[in-house]
C-alpha cells in the first residue's frame, strides 16, 4: 500500500461532521467521542496528565524543596481521594490534605495554562479557599443542590492587582477532582469545563440544535445548561447520550485548530 492509499484509508478514522441549520458541527456520538479520546490519550502533550502514577520528582543533585516535576493532576486527585473519600489522615504517599490541595491546584494550573499567578498570589489564595471549605468539599463536588458552590467559591475575585475571577480554573478544578474522586459513580461527570475554545465553538451547536438559551459567557450555570441542552438534543437525534466529559473533549479537540 502506498502513501496515497494510506491517506485515503485514514479518512475512515476522522471525526465525522454533519451540517444542521446552516452550520457544520461534529456529530455528538459515542463513536466520535471515542475517536477524540483515543487521539488525546495518545498525544504526548497530555499522556502524563492522565497518569495516576505520575508523582512528583525531585532534582537529583539540587538541594531544594521544589519539585523538578510537580506531579500530575490524576496523581494528586488520587492522593486527595485517600483523604476525602477513604478517610485517611494522610494519603498513601504521606501527604496531608493541605499539601495535596496545594499540589493539585498547581498541577491543574500548570497542565491547563490557567495562569493563576498572573495577579501575583492567585494559587495561594485559591488553595486557602479550598482548604477552608474542606468539610463541604465532597458535597460541593457532588453538586446535588445544582448550586455550583465549589465554582462560586473558587472564582470569587482574587485580591491581587488584577483581581481575577478564574472561572476557567474553577471549572477545571471541579471537573477533574470530581472525575477522579467519584470514578464510576453518577457524580463523576458533574462539571463541564469552561474553556475559551468551547466558548467560541458553542454558538455553532446552539444554532444547529436550535437551543434557546440565556447568555452563558462568564455565567457558569447558564453555560452548563446550554451544554446539557445540546447533549439532550443530540441524544434525541442519535439515540445515545454522550457525557459532559466526552462533549468537552470532542469539541475542544476538533475545534482547537480551526478557530
Amino acid at each position: 500500500m502506498g502513501i496515497r492509499e494510506e491517506l485515503e484509508k485514514s479518512k475512515e478514522y476522522m471525526i465525522k461532521t454533519v451540517e444542521l441549520n446552516g452550520v457544520t458541527i461534529v456529530e455528538l456520538t459515542m463513536d466520535n467521542v471515542a475517536r477524540a479520546e483515543a487521539m488525546i490519550q495518545n498525544d504526548s502533550a497530555y499522556i502524563k496528565a492522565f497518569n495516576k502514577q505520575a508523582g512528583p520528582e525531585r532534582y537529583p543533585r539540587k538541594q531544594t524543596e521544589e519539585f523538578k516535576y510537580g506531579g500530575s493532576t490524576a496523581y494528586w486527585a488520587m492522593q486527595l481521594k485517600n483523604v476525602l473519600i477513604e478517610g485517611k489522615n494522610v494519603s498513601d504517599d504521606n501527604y496531608s490534605f493541605d499539601d495535596i490541595i496545594k499540589y493539585l491546584v498547581a498541577a491543574i494550573d500548570r497542565e491547563n495554562s490557567t495562569h493563576l499567578n498572573a495577579d501575583g498570589n492567585g494559587r495561594n489564595e485559591i488553595c486557602s479557599r479550598i482548604i477552608d471549605c474542606k468539610e463541604h468539599l465532597i458535597n460541593w463536588l457532588k453538586n446535588q443542590s445544582k448550586q455550583y458552590e465549589i465554582i462560586n467559591c473558587i472564582c470569587k475575585r482574587t485580591n491581587g492587582n488584577r483581581r481575577r475571577k478564574n472561572l476557567s480554573f474553577a471549572s477545571k478544578f471541579a471537573h477533574y477532582t470530581a472525575y477522579y474522586l467519584f470514578e464510576e459513580t453518577e457524580y463523576q461527570d458533574g462539571f463541564s469545563i469552561y474553556d475559551g475554545i468551547l466558548i467560541k465553538a458553542l454558538p455553532r451547536y446552539v444554532q444547529a440544535f436550535e437551543i434557546g438559551i440565556h447568555s452563558y459567557e462568564k455565567n457558569y450555570q447558564n453555560y452548563q445548561d446550554a451544554i446539557d441542552n445540546i447533549i439532550s438534543a443530540a441524544e434525541r437525534r442519535y439515540g445515545e447520550r454522550i457525557s459532559r466529559n466526552g462533549f468537552d473533549h470532542l469539541i475542544w479537540y476538533y475545534h482547537k485548530g480551526r478557530q
